[in-house]
């Protein structure tokens, strides 16, 4: 990694650094001066040791997480964590400590060859980059499309704090993962790295050439949008010239830059054409891939209602069966319904009862009329008990029963 080459004295610049990441104790004169300082052997004190070991590789981590980057340099860490102009003399003992338990590794062993060295720290950091870009791209809906490298930097480092060079490291787990791919396109003269992201349960599928072509005729879209906007701005420019021409009274100058005024506006024109007539060449290709899921979707389907008509034996002939013999099971039902409504009553018992009750009431007038005639009492006696024998006869009579009303209960 290249290093700061700007012209900052070493106390102004451990003045303008952010120093959020670094530990409270980093304030702590006496505990900083035995963490800055190189490391005595284990042997002497292996519990000291292991604790100061810690305490550098958290904050190498802390830094990385920072920086938005798992790429670190022994010269940047050193001037990183300078203290009161005393750089710490530790540095080289983290590394080899680290790179001989695999957490630190040479750059080059998981990025693409390049120029700049450096050491690559693989910590759980990048895991959460690697996490990072894809909430970014699921965010910009970009999953399952072909994005341009620059572009995608563009947005990870607008939407994120991982810089530039913190990105590849988390490109390379994820392409590891098998939830991106990486191509290279021709176009033109020039090489385009693209990628494609997968969602993050589903592994990748390899770039088709339709992919290839949508791709191609997007960025087509971009160049005809930008050479649009380029002539546009050209034309105004153009008018404000002639406007002062004409003012100064520079008529020749005027009609010549509105000759290529007109010739520029027929070229946006052109231009204009062109983008329509490609927008809707990429809205008819996006209605026929949503036209192919459908018809996908309407095929598994059909299939899955095939299979379930199979294994639960459900066809015309099952369904016509079940329904005759439910036809049989009612008419069945109402035969007998019919057989229980018409049993016959007998209604003996109930003529016995009406000439036995018909007997009581003619004793019972008998007797009333017998009294009647044996014991006169007072007007008033005979007043009350001719009421009350009438109220006996009215109910007697009530509860009399007409023979031909009789019927039984079930044929009613």
């Amino acid at each position: 990694m290249a290093l700061n080459t700007d012209c900052c004295t070493t106390s102004n610049r451990e003045s303008k650094r952010d120093s959020s990441f670094l530990p409270i104790c980093w304030s702590d004169d006496i505990r900083m001066s035995f963490l800055l300082a190189d490391f005595r052997s284990r042997n002497v004190n292996p519990e000291s040791y292991d604790s100061k070991l810690q305490f550098w590789k958290d904050l190498v981590a802390a830094y990385c997480l920072f920086q938005g980057s798992s790429i670190v340099s022994l010269i940047q860490l050193k001037d990183v964590f300078r203290r009161k102009s005393i750089t710490p003399q530790c540095l080289i003992t983290v590394f080899d400590e680290m790179l001989k338990n695999g957490e630190l590794l040479p750059k080059d062993n998981f990025l693409e060859p390049t120029m700049s060295s450096g050491w690559g720290i693989k910590k759980t950091f990048e895991r959460q980059h690697s996490q990072m870009i894809q909430q970014t791209i699921q965010s910009n809906g970009l999953f399952d499309k072909l994005i341009n490298y620059t572009k995608l930097v563009t947005i990870v480092v607008q939407s994120t704090n991982i810089i530039e060079e913190g990105i590849l490291p988390a490109l390379k787990l994820l392409e590891k993962a098998r939830h991106l791919t990486m191509e290279t396109v021709v176009r033109g003269n020039r090489a385009h790295e693209v990628i494609k992201f997968s969602e993050r349960t589903v592994e990748v599928h390899s770039i088709t050439y339709i992919e290839k072509c949508i791709y191609e005729l997007e960025q087509s879209e971009q160049d005809l949008n930008q050479s649009i906007r380029q002539i546009e701005q050209a034309i105004a420019t153009i008018m404000e010239q002639i406007h002062t021409y004409i003012q100064e009274g520079h008529k020749q100058s005027a009609k010549s830059l509105l000759k290529k005024k007109h010739m520029l506006e027929s070229s946006v024109q052109r231009k204009i054409n062109s983008l329509e007539n490609l927008q809707q060449l990429l809205s008819r290709i996006q209605e026929t891939q949503q036209n192919i899921g459908i018809l996908e979707a309407f095929n598994l389907g059909s299939i899955t209602l095939k299979k379930t008509f199979a294994d639960s034996g459900l066809n015309i002939r099952t369904v016509e069966n079940t329904i005759m013999e439910m036809r049989d099971v009612l008419e069945e039902n109402n035969e007998v319904q019919n057989m229980i409504a018409t049993v016959a009553v007998d209604d003996s018992d109930d003529l016995n009862l009406e000439q036995e009750l018909g007997s009581l009431i003619n004793m019972k007038i008998k007797e009333s009329n017998l009294y009647a005639e044996k014991d006169r009492p007072d007007l008033s006696l005979t007043n009350q008990k001719t009421d009350l024998d009438a109220e006996i006869l009215k109910r007697l009579e009530d509860l009399k029963v007409n023979n031909s009303g009789l019927h039984s209960p079930l044929t009613s």
